[in-house]
């Protein structure tokens, strides 16, 4: 995490220029460069190298409070300002937190209030239903609200995975313009547009499958169509996983939305009920294919964050912790319900384990030596039968990659 502080404070700076080998990397001169945001952990997770009155401090708070320290004054220097992305909230007091954090923060180093810009990620079906309210507590520091897709779908599903009508059918199964997922996309552009604040639109996964181009023409296809659902729908930008895909989302902006935003898009035809946020009627079944799928896409992001990797490209999709949580969720939902495959199967404990095993073996085998699979496996088995289910995958493993050694006081840093 502080390498990461360095290498923000460095960015500001635009002195991040370095070598590796005979290949040298140094930002460009000759186009505006992007304008940099940055995400803070949520407030579900702590910082254990960091305590105060001998307790573990918030993430949030450590990432913000150091951010905020060594660069907002030369950020604002250079035209810009301290701008952060808030993902995970699940209600109005949680953005009342982080906007108490922001005065408290300006008050300190005497910037002005309101220096600030935060973009919340609606990634969670309980903030779904409070986004006027967040947008009211951050009024003074708000830029907007994003899609947060991934994250989207594994909260409802996490929410209600002891209700058999919420059983979703393969993740792939489950777009953007499913029922549930359509109603939040257009609540969210309405009520951003209603408030004067923009609506971002969500990530595109896909990254560059560089030897088929058959199958990477077929990828960007894609991406194209999901980004011009966007910009018609009237999101006002969008983002993406991977740089490659930056060009196809900005010509498609570009030319479908020739003003720098859409708040003028009001979606006063939009009426979005409570039972439209919940309308699990998702076309599709569950599939061996779909559960190893997921069994890999679980493991492969565990064994890659037990490693210290945050994101680990899989079948030419970049997986995060929010897919990994989509794909464990789906798991532990089909095995507690009991649900039948395609094939005919019934998914149960035995089932998912069987086939968890034969997941683990063949990444291990085709991993590099000294991979973490088999222990990523002895996690994950407990998150996957329809029994025990962590809060999040990340504060599961969390002690697997920290290393407490003894305390410094402050004063002596």
């Amino acid at each position: 995490m502080i390498n990461g502080q360095v290498n923000l404070y460095d960015a500001v700076r635009r002195q991040v220029d370095f070598k590796i080998g005979q290949k040298e990397y140094k930002l460009r001169t000759d186009k505006t460069l992007p304008t940099l945001i940055v995400r803070p952990r949520g407030w579900h997770l702590d910082e254990k190298h960091v305590t105060v009155d001998g307790e573990a401090i918030s993430g949030s708070l450590f990432d913000f409070g150091l951010y905020f320290f060594h660069n907002a004054r030369e950020l604002v220097k250079r035209g810009h300002g301290p701008y952060f992305y808030l993902p995970k909230m699940e209600s109005h007091l949680e953005a009342r937190l982080w906007n108490d954090a922001f005065n408290l923060g300006q008050d300190y180093i005497g910037m002005p209030r309101g220096t600030i810009r935060g973009t919340v990620l609606i990634e969670t079906i309980l903030a779904a239903f409070e986004m006027d309210e967040i947008i009211y507590e951050l009024r003074d520091h708000s830029s907007g609200l994003n899609c947060g897709r991934w994250d989207y779908i594994f909260s409802t599903i996490k929410k209600f995975r002891q209700n058999s009508n919420f059983v979703l059918p393969d993740r792939a199964c489950v777009t953007m313009t499913v029922p549930f997922m359509d109603a939040y996309v257009k609540l969210l552009i309405q009520t951003c547009h209603k408030r004067g604040v923009h609506a971002m639109g969500g990530m595109a996964a896909q990254i560059p499958i560089k030897d088929d181009k058959a199958a990477n023409d077929k990828a960007m296809e894609g991406v194209k169509a999901d980004k011009l659902r966007e910009v018609k729908a009237g999101h006002d930008g969008t983002w993406v996983a991977h740089p490659a895909l930056a060009a196809i989302a900005s010509d498609i902006f570009n030319k479908h939305m020739p003003t720098p935003n859409q708040l003028f898009i009001r979606r006063e035809d939009v009426n979005i009920t409570a039972n439209d946020l919940l309308n699990m009627n998702v076309p599709g079944q569950v599939t061996e294919e779909g559960i190893r799928k997921n069994l890999n896409i679980g493991l492969g992001y565990m064994e890659a964050w037990i490693r210290g990797v945050g994101c680990v490209p899989i079948n030419y999709l970049m997986e995060d912790a929010a897919t990994a949580e989509v794909s464990r969720s789906q798991l532990w939902q089909w095995v507690r319900h009991g649900i039948t495959t395609a094939e005919g199967k019934k998914v149960d404990k035995q089932y998912a384990l069987r086939l968890l095993k034969e997941c683990t073996d063949e990444l291990a085998a085709k991993g590099p030596k000294g991979n973490k699979f088999g222990l990523a496996a002895q996690y994950f088995a407990g998150q996957v039968t329809g029994e025990d289910y962590a809060d999040f995958l990340t504060t599961l493993l969390y002690d697997e990659i920290t290393a407490q050694g003894s305390p410094s006081p402050a004063s002596k840093l």
